[in-house]
């Protein structure tokens, strides 16, 4: 695997964390389009047509739910998700 990543990609893949959508051939950032009721649209910047990783972080809750702690930080993560567009 060839890692075609810029300089600035790769600190922020370092600091920040993943971008939501990669590509796993060069690991540069992808973007994808959902389109409603069909396939999304995917940019490639690196012109690859392989698999695009999209790593997530998984979050369980038991019966009893999540207390008001978890839930903020969870909100955090996922504001912290849309502002970046990076998995946080």
């Amino acid at each position: 695997m060839a890692d075609d990543r810029s300089p600035l990609e790769r600190l922020l893949w370092d600091k920040i964390g993943p971008p939501l959508y990669y590509c796993a051939d060069c690991l540069r950032t992808v973007k994808v389009k959902p389109v409603e009721g069909g396939e999304p649209i995917i940019t490639r910047p690196c012109g690859h047509t392989g698999q695009i990783m999209a790593p997530r972080k998984a979050i369980c809750v038991g019966k009893g739910g999540a207390s008001i702690g978890t839930r903020a930080k969870i909100g955090a993560m996922q504001i912290a998700s849309v502002i970046t567009g990076r998995t946080v």
